[in-house]
């Protein structure tokens, strides 16, 4: 007890030095410097950018501790790789604004080349206390695609609300990247086709269900994103609406649920050429059914990266 009272003695001594002494630093209540904003980076100090081709800017957030009057920061280039970014020199905050966005130009990127911008805020308006990072590093890159070929999609999610065949193979144009952390496969959504014929492989060249009254007019595009955890097929409408308007369907693990152990991500047979989403893996809905409420997929879906992947399985299966 005497020990800690001295410790409480000597911090009290310190506090009232500082206090008494007119040359001492001031702070605003949040901790910084006084008139100081606490202009940072948002965000993790590494951070990855991707972008579809096409793509020429992102953007990058900062944020600040004072918000009541309008701020600037400026901004430091410390690496452009390649000179491949265009950035500006400051960055601003209107009055009441928490954060803002900073936009990167990059008219001179190749896709599938991994550039790296480092950038420093700096000013009045920055402080080392301040609740983020003064210096950020940004890894880019713009997503190569490539066609693969032909792969076979067999759905198990419209069979949940209604009595359909979930083994029916539609014939997909397949499209492969690789990112920094994953694989990615893409497709156009054969839900929103109608089907007309059907190929050596037995894959329809639309959904075998559909009528011409039931496809929406769009661009309706599956994205499957393979990382350690799993695959994950992002949230994606289908393209047609019967009853009850327009379908949707995605992972249920990182959209609705953190529960892995029950909606588990697929799986991805890399020998085999496969991905397989399980039961309660993906979910379903329909826009004007329950107030578009989902519901968890109890048949399986699969994605044959070519024919003959499908084939096996079929053989597999017997």
């Amino acid at each position: 007890m005497k020990y800690m009272n001295k410790i409480f003695s000597l911090l009290m001594v310190a506090l009232m030095a500082v206090a008494c002494d007119p040359d001492a630093e001031s702070y605003t209540p949040g901790g910084l410097e006084e008139g100081c904003q606490g202009i940072c980076f948002a965000g993790n100090y590494t951070q990855t950018v991707e972008v579809e081709p096409g793509v020429t800017s992102f953007t990058l957030t900062l944020k600040r501790t004072v918000t009541d009057v309008a701020g600037t920061v400026d901004i430091k280039v410390l690496n452009n790789e390649e000179n491949v970014f265009v950035c500006p020199s400051t960055a601003s905050f209107a009055a009441g604004e928490e954060t803002t966005t900073l936009t990167i130009e990059t008219p001179s990127a190749v896709a599938g080349v991994l550039y790296n911008l480092k950038l420093a805020v700096s000013g009045d308006n920055t402080s080392k206390y301040a609740s983020g990072y003064n210096e950020i590093s940004a890894n880019f890159s713009i997503i190569k695609w490539e066609s693969i070929g032909t792969g076979y999609y067999l759905d198990g999610t419209v069979s949940t609300f209604f009595g359909v065949d979930p083994a029916m193979p539609m014939a997909v144009k397949l499209e492969r990247a690789e990112t920094a952390n994953s694989v990615r496969f893409r497709f156009d959504s054969p839900f929103a086709r109608v089907a007309t014929a059907m190929d050596e492989y037995g894959g329809y060249d639309g959904y075998p269900y559909n009528e011409e009254g039931d496809v929406v007019p769009g661009k309706y595009v599956f994205t499957i994103d393979i990382t350690s955890q799993g695959a994950a097929l992002s949230p994606v409408d289908l393209g047609m609406a019967w009853a009850y308007g327009m379908f949707s369907i995605g992972s249920v693990y990182g959209n609705l649920s953190t529960n892995i152990a029950t909606y588990p991500l697929g799986v991805y047979n890399e020998k085999a050429k496969c991905i397989t989403f399980p039961a309660k893996s993906l979910y379903i809905k329909m826009a004007d059914y329950k107030d578009g409420a989902a519901s968890p997929c109890s048949n399986p879906s699969y994605l044959y990266l070519d024919g003959e992947s499908y084939l096996a399985s079929l053989k597999t299966a017997k």
